[in-house]
């Protein structure tokens, strides 16, 4: 049986980077109303936000930053 991750953390940009409390972490949510992939950010710029979105709505998300990345990348 292959085993497949419950929660995934996505590097900060800190120097002291932590993959608990330094990161944006990823995964689903399974709930009585359903599965969600939920987004917690962690860190000092998110401190703790969480947003769940159903499996579509990511997929729309995806397609929209996509479409829009380098135009929203104001470096």
């Amino acid at each position: 049986m292959k085993s497949l991750p419950i929660k995934v953390s996505i590097k900060s940009a800190s120097p002291g980077w932590n993959p608990i409390f330094n990161s944006v972490q990823v995964g689903p949510e399974d709930d009585a109303a359903g599965s969600f992939l939920t987004i917690c950010g962690n860190d000092e710029q998110n401190n703790s936000a969480k947003i769940a979105l159903d499996w579509e709505e990511w997929d729309e998300l995806v397609k929209v930053v996509r479409k829009y990345r380098n135009d929203w990348d104001w470096k």
